[in-house]
C-alpha cells in the first residue's frame, strides 16, 4: 500500500484538476494505492495556503501528517524539498498542465511519472516545460 499526495483545486478528489504550485494549492488530494489499484480517495483543505511565507514547508508538514509516501508536484520550493526530502517522501515530477488528477494518477501508475534524486531536491523542483493554465 502506498499513499501518494497531490496538489488540487478544490473541493479535490479524482475530477478535480492538478494544482500547478504545490504551497499554493487549495487542496491535497491522497490517493491510496494497493496493487495497482486506487482503494481510497480523500481530500483535505490546504490551510498553509492562507500564510504569508513558508507555504511549501507548512504544506510538507501536513502532506506527511496524513501518511503520504510520495508526491507528485510540477514545482517545489528548495525549502519545502529539503523538508520533503529530510521526511523521506519520494517527489514525482508532475504534467505542466492542469490535468484531472485521474490522468495524473493513470501517468503514475504506467510508470510515466519520474521520481526526483534526492541530489536533485536539494535544488527545488522545476517542470520547466510550458505550463498551461485551465483554471485561476
Amino acid at each position: 500500500m502506498e499513499i501518494i499526495a497531490i496538489p488540487s483545486f478544490s473541493p479535490g478528489g479524482l475530477n478535480e484538476y492538478f494544482h500547478l504550485e504545490f504551497g499554493k494549492c487549495e487542496t491535497f488530494t491522497f490517493i491510496t494505492i494497493e496493487g495497482n489499484e486506487i482503494t481510497e480517495v480523500k481530500a483535505i483543505e490546504n490551510p498553509a495556503v492562507e500564510e504569508p511565507s513558508g507555504k511549501g514547508k507548512q504544506s510538507a508538514q501536513i502532506i506527511k501528517s496524513y501518511g503520504a509516501e510520495k508526491l507528485i508536484v510540477s514545482e517545489l520550493g528548495p525549502n519545502a524539498s529539503a523538508l520533503v526530502n529530510s521526511l523521506n517522501i519520494t517527489v514525482y515530477l508532475g504534467p505542466t498542465e492542469e490535468i484531472t488528477l485521474k490522468e495524473v494518477i493513470k501517468s503514475y501508475l504506467k510508470g510515466n511519472l519520474k521520481a526526483v534524486s534526492p541530489n536533485d531536491l536539494s535544488k527545488g523542483v522545476l517542470n520547466k516545460d510550458k505550463k498551461k493554465r485551465v483554471k485561476n
